[in-house]
């Protein structure tokens, strides 16, 4: 494997000139040079690296020396060693006697530069796996092959801890990636998606629906005191086995689409707020609501000044209370009534009656989820 890369060796030339004050070169484990000082002896091959990389050991050149040798100026050549083996050279242009006292500082900032450099890439490759695995778990039916397991196992997910699915809309995706991630548990785990973010959020044991509520909601204002980007939060239930994450993350998106469409001011929506939406939104999926009679399309054909429908809202959100809708509307009973009149005529149901009413509900939300 190349360790040593073309744009590592430039940052490791640019980095260290600026220190020294000297021109170094950056040699791969062939001698060919892939950062420079000076740009034109880019990709040329260096004998003094070659010299290095043969005997193990560090190269010194003087002016007399470069003058025989190709593509080689007096300086002194070090190996730069990951894991034991050498992948690379380091060489400083000057003369030996010169740079002789700060070359081994040099070389030892060239290896740690690499060093962390392969320690971020092995990092960032980790989270690659892990988001891999999360839209595994999410988009499965619960049977996972060995080498899924395998992976799990290697990088420390435990499958068997209870989690919770959260899905996540915003304006700006990457960072609200970045907030979210800083604020996550070691057993949280997380995914970006083309257009969404998914949390697989640990739960421990006691926690109940109303803390994931208000940790949300913690988030929210925490982001929003800092940020004018749009965020909003789809959070399923808690359920069993891989299976139950598949089925978590399904109502948490269910949920959020539902509490965009019948509460757009809203950040946060929980599924248990929105059972009936969802389970209307995932018959629909199924093809099974085109039985449904559009009582609510033809009331809104009807209904010019927009009274009716506003009231028929009005008992829904007071579950059928009369008194209480009157108030909300900011009209008298005996309006209210006259106006359940109206919609009986037009529809045939009665929204007084708990029947009749939850046949206008589930037709209303047909219309608005569409």
């Amino acid at each position: 494997m190349d360790f040593l890369d073309k744009q590592l060796a430039q940052e490791i030339v640019d980095r260290t000139m600026g220190i020294i004050g000297k021109n170094i070169n950056v040699m791969d484990n062939r001698g060919v040079i892939i950062g420079s000082g000076d740009q034109k002896r880019i990709d040329d091959i260096h004998e003094g690296a070659v010299n290095v990389i043969k005997q193990g050991s560090g190269y010194e050149i003087t002016e007399k020396e470069a003058k025989n040798l190709h593509g080689v100026k007096a300086g002194i050549n070090l190996p730069i060693r990951f894991d034991g083996e050498i992948v690379g050279v380091i060489g400083i242009t000057g003369s030996p006697e010169e740079i002789r006292s700060f070359g081994e500082l040099v070389r030892m900032a060239a290896e740690l530069s690499l060093q962390q450099a392969v320690l971020m890439n092995e990092i960032q490759w980790d989270e690659r796996l892990k988001e891999e695995l999360v839209s595994q778990i999410i988009h499965s039916q619960g049977k996972m092959d060995p080498l899924f397991l395998e992976r799990a196992m290697r990088l420390g997910i435990n499958l068997d801890l209870p989690r919770i699915a959260m899905v996540i809309l915003s304006s700006d995706r990457k960072k609200t990636f970045t907030f979210l991630k800083g604020r996550l548990e070691k057993d949280d785990l997380l995914l970006m998606q083309h257009d969404r973010i998914v949390i697989l959020k640990r739960m421990p044991s006691a926690q109940s629906a109303n803390q994931v509520r208000k940790l949300a909601e913690g988030w929210v204002d925490s982001y929003k005191s800092t940020s004018d980007v749009y965020i909003k939060i789809g959070i399923g239930q808690q359920h069993p086995g891989l299976t139950g994450l598949a089925m978590s993350y399904q109502q948490a998106e269910h949920t959020l689409k539902a509490g965009q469409k019948l509460a757009p001011d809203k950040d946060i929506f929980v599924y248990e707020d929105y059972y009936l939406p969802v389970f209307l939104l995932t018959a629909s999926n199924m093809g099974l609501t085109e039985g449904l009679e559009p009582y609510y399309t033809r009331l809104k054909a009807r209904d010019t000044k927009g009274e009716l429908t506003e009231s028929l809202r009005a008992l829904i959100d007071t579950n059928g209370d009369m008194n209480s809708a009157a108030k909300m509307l900011f009209i008298h009973r005996n309006t209210l009534r006259y106006r359940l009149d109206k919609i009986t005529e037009i529809t045939g149901k009665d929204p007084r009656k708990t029947t009749d009413l939850l046949h206008l509900y589930l037709s209303f939300l047909n219309n608005e989820l569409e």
